[in-house]
């Protein structure tokens, strides 16, 4: 790898510390009671050497809700492609789980500390919730018109896979011993399968 590549990479990880760590004070103090010199003090470098990382507070809330609202849209996108829909469901699935996996402290804000945003992100972060939520509804409704899916209530079904899916930030520890390949392929597995043995009473 390239020297300035090196650079970029490290610059990209260095930046991504800082959205981390201020998306984790954004939810615990609120995006306007939190400063840039409290983010620097968590990382532990001067005010100063932040601004080589992020231009303004306004910047770092930008790059928050960037990384909220591009997997659900992603999310949006597989449930509106060419694919049939237990494709379609897997994929959503995947996206979902990735996302509140890897982006740990941004998921915790979107699901949980929503409140302390600026009326404007909450907003476009509950027409994605809603979208995305309508997406895997009617996922659900085309599959079973196309005789694959077996749902009783289709609403149920929407929340229970939304919350599966999205609530994995709770527990995920990269160090656990799977990846979020193999946590989707569980979930998907055991959505699409129940947990009683075929032939239970």
């Amino acid at each position: 790898m390239k020297q300035k590549d090196l650079m970029n990479k490290g610059l990209a990880e260095r930046r991504g510390d800082v959205i981390r760590v201020a998306a984790r004070l954004f939810a615990a103090k609120g995006y306007h009671a939190t400063t840039l010199d409290q983010i620097a003090e968590e990382i532990g470098i001067t005010k100063p050497a932040l601004y080589y990382y992020i231009t303004n507070k306004e910047d770092i809330l930008r790059t928050i809700i960037n990384r909220i609202l591009e997997p659900m849209q992603e999310a949006v996108n597989a449930g509106r492609s060419e694919l049939n829909p237990r494709e379609k469901m897997r994929a959503i699935i995947q996206i979902l789980v990735r996302s509140s996996a890897e982006s740990k402290e941004t998921t915790l804000l979107a699901f949980e500390q929503a409140n302390i945003l600026p009326m404007r992100s909450r907003n476009a972060l509950r027409r994605h919730q809603k979208e995305v939520e309508r997406i895997t509804e009617q996922t659900l409704k085309d599959g079973m018109e196309q005789g694959c899916f077996v749902v009783s209530d289709i609403k149920m079904a929407t929340f229970a896979i939304l919350a599966a899916s999205n609530w994995v930030y709770r527990w995920y520890q990269p160090e656990g011993g799977f990846t979020t390949k193999e946590i989707a392929d569980h979930y998907i597995t055991l959505l699409e399968n129940g947990y009683l043995k075929k032939g239970s009473d």
